[in-house]
This record gives C-alpha cells, sequence and structure tokens, in this order.
C-alpha cells in the first residue's frame, strides 16, 4: 500500500511503532444517535498528547482524533510528515450536541453497564451502583455527571446526557477494575521471580503460594459478604446439597482428619494442612477452599501436634456454622 492513502490513524499507529511508544489508546468519550443524524466523539493518547475527534460514525471519529494528536506531534517536532505521509484528511462538519439533541436523539448504542454487571457477578464482587452527582448548564447545553461505585472504587463520568453519563463511568470502572482486579487468587505471584530466589524464607513462601493455588484453584472469592456474614457460606452449602445439622454430627464428634474429609466431601470442598513455620514451634493453616475465606491455625513442638491442634481449631467453628 503506498504511503499517500495511509489514514491519520494508521499514520500514528506507525508513528508509534517507529518511535517505539506505547500504542495509541482510543476511548469513546460521547455518543449520540438519531433516525438521521449521529455523532461520536473519540479521545486519543499517544506519546504524552491528547487528542479529541468528532464524526458521524466511529471510525471518521478516530481518524479525526488521530489527525489532531498528529498535528499536535507535529507541532513538538514529533512527526514528520515527509516521512510518513498521509491521505488528505478533512475534518467533517458535525453539528452540535444540542442540535442533535433538539433534533431525533435516542439512546446511545454504547452499552458499557451490561458488561460491568457480568465482570461483578463473575468476580463475586458487590453490583455496581449509579448515582447523579450534578446537572450543570443552560437548559440547550447541559451536562450530566454520574458517579460508579463498585464496594469502595468509584469512578465518574460526565456527558451530555444521563444514559451516555452512566455508560460512560460504567466503563472507566470496567477499566479500573481490570487494573486491580488481576484475579484476586495468588496468580499475581510470578512463580517465576518467586523460583530465582533461594533464601528459606522465600522458598517456603512460594511453597505455600503453589500448595494455596492448588487448593483453591478456579475458586473465586465471594468480595461481597461481610465479616458478620461469613458463617453463612456453610449454610449456604446446606441448603445447595439439601444437608441439615444432623448429616454432620458424628463427623463433628470424632474430630479426626479422615472425618474432616467426610464432612467437606459431603459439600464438594477439599482442605490442606499447610505449615507456615517449619522451626519450633511449628505453625500451620488448615484452609478449605470456600468462596469465603475459611482457616484455622494450629501450633505445636511438631507437625502432628499442630496438625491436631489445626483440627480441633477447625472443628470448634465448624460446629458453630453448621446450623440448621
Amino acid at each position: 500500500m503506498s504511503n499517500l492513502v495511509k489514514t491519520p490513524a494508521m499514520v500514528l499507529q506507525e508513528l508509534a511503532t517507529k518511535k517505539r511508544f506505547p500504542p495509541p489508546h482510543y476511548e469513546i468519550i460521547n455518543s449520540v444517535a438519531g433516525s438521521h443524524i449521529n455523532r461520536f466523539d473519540y479521545r486519543v493518547r499517544v506519546a504524552g498528547v491528547e487528542a479529541i475527534g468528532t464524526g458521524c460514525s466511529k471510525q471518521i471519529s478516530k481518524h479525526d482524533a488521530a489527525y489532531n494528536a498528529l498535528k499536535l506531534l507535529e507541532k513538538s517536532g514529533i512527526y514528520d510528515p515527509k516521512e510518513i505521509p498521509m491521505k488528505e484528511f478533512k475534518a467533517p462538519i458535525v453539528p452540535k450536541q444540542n442540535d442533535l439533541q433538539a433534533d431525533c436523539a435516542v439512546s446511545s448504542p454504547v452499552n458499557f453497564v451490561a458488561p460491568l454487571k457480568d465482570i461483578c457477578a463473575e468476580k463475586k464482587l458487590q453490583d455496581p451502583v449509579f448515582k447523579e452527582l450534578s446537572v450543570v448548564g443552560p437548559a440547550h447545553c447541559i451536562e450530566f455527571t454520574y458517579e460508579c461505585t463498585v464496594g469502595s472504587v468509584k469512578t465518574v463520568a460526565t456527558s451530555t446526557t444521563k444514559k451516555m453519563a452512566k455508560q460512560l463511568a460504567a466503563n472507566k470502572m470496567m477499566e479500573k477494575l481490570k487494573d486491580i482486579l488481576p484475579d484476586l487468587l495468588l496468580d499475581a505471584y510470578k512463580k517465576e521471580a518467586l523460583q530465582q530466589r533461594d533464601t528459606p524464607t522465600e522458598t517456603n513462601y512460594f511453597k505455600i503460594l503453589e500448595r494455596y493455588n492448588k487448593l483453591f484453584g478456579k475458586v473465586i472469592s465471594d468480595k461481597k459478604v461481610k465479616i458478620k456474614d461469613f458463617a453463612s457460606v456453610f449454610s449456604k452449602l446446606m441448603k445447595k446439597f439439601e444437608k441439615t445439622r444432623q448429616d454432620f454430627v458424628e463427623d463433628l464428634c470424632e474430630k479426626t482428619e479422615e472425618s474432616l474429609v467426610r464432612f467437606l466431601n459431603k459439600m464438594e470442598l477439599q482442605h490442606d494442612i499447610i505449615p507456615i513455620q517449619e522451626k519450633s514451634p511449628i505453625i500451620v493453616t488448615l484452609c478449605i477452599n470456600t468462596d469465603v475465606s475459611f482457616t484455622a491455625m494450629g501450633v505445636g513442638p511438631d507437625f502432628e501436634e499442630a496438625k491436631e491442634d489445626a483440627l480441633q481449631q477447625a472443628f470448634i467453628m465448624l460446629d458453630c456454622y453448621i446450623k440448621e
């Protein structure tokens, strides 16, 4: 393909590659669709600059944003049109936002709320809550600001329609969750990095993480639950597997590792007893792979006594948790 027919977006991508910049990042910041006229606004960030483009289609608005970014980079001496020529681009004329709204504005085709709710359900997070923070501006050019909250995480977005402000806040929340929830088990620890360390403490740490990951597998922790509700995990499992307290009484009385296995099998659970300190006094943790953390700790002069202590502590808690 000849250089002379490259679009602004293609040129910007090539420039970023050539200069070893991160690739351009595009995001939609506004969208209004009507029966005859559409308007899309895109923002692009690249090489430390930010530019906005507008068009009657997503593709045109992206090219407009890329074109405006290239002009900024040309002024700063980063982009030379002679090195990477681009096809002649004329910014499209799009009606103003308030003109579109007055004409035939309808719901934006952009939908980030539903995918956000799906992510929250999959990761067992609290449902997203949306709140209108402000409505400012004259009647012909109103701006709405919405806040999206998931647990303690908040994002805010502004747009010229309520729905778009809500959608943009949801989109920002999805991006933020991708950053802060890589995968909430212990996968965040890099096996290769840990294996390069050979101190006894770090080696033991890696062994603990490896066993913990093996036990929990793909179990997703329930991040909606509060401390006061921790015990409810077993009540829910009993209901799911149609069990009553009577089904567990014999195992609770025996208080051995064998009886614990029988107890857990009735709810398709597993456990592991993991040593976390191998010098006297020996310390172990007994973990059960529920989606709400269950851990009992045992201490003793040797592993067997520490394990027995952990088992006794676990049975005391389970006896309290197993209710009708």
